[in-house]
């Protein structure tokens, strides 16, 4: 994976859900919208699964679950942090990601092979506060 890369990885956080019984691998219904995001952002996106064996499941709440997202970590350190939270912002606005339960995760690898993971679920606010606060505690 490149610096610039971002893989989406089945399974819709804090769900459990990965792989359902008809052998399709779950991703949230919000997974294409965001893969647009990352485009537009200037990212490769790539997926785990060819688009036969994915499904997009969504569950009938006010909460959005995002795809689970991995990054290889890059010369500039605050770059996969930076990116979901303006992701988040651009998704749902300045205002409207405060009126959302989020379910976010997503794993940066480090250059020397060591992983970074996130997973949070709760008030938009305090989930982007979250992200923030881990993109400072690895990038040191």
């Amino acid at each position: 994976m490149s610096t610039t890369e971002v893989q989406i990885r089945a399974g819709v956080p804090g769900t459990g859900m990965q792989r359902l019984d008809n052998g399709r691998y779950a991703y949230p219904a919000t997974t294409s919208d965001i893969a647009k995001l990352l485009r537009l952002n200037g990212f490769a996106v790539t997926y785990d699964h060819e688009r036969g064996e994915r499904i997009q499941v969504s569950h009938n709440a006010a909460d959005a679950w995002l795809p689970v997202l991995a990054f290889a970590q890059s010369v500039l350190a605050n770059i996969p942090a930076n990116i979901i939270s303006t992701i988040i912002m651009q998704y749902f606005g300045e205002v409207g990601h405060k009126e959302k339960n989020l379910h976010v995760k997503f794993v940066v690898t480090s250059s020397d092979g060591s992983e970074h993971n996130f997973e949070a679920h709760g008030p938009g606010q305090e989930v982007v506060e979250a992200i923030n606060a881990f993109q400072r505690s690895y990038a040191g």
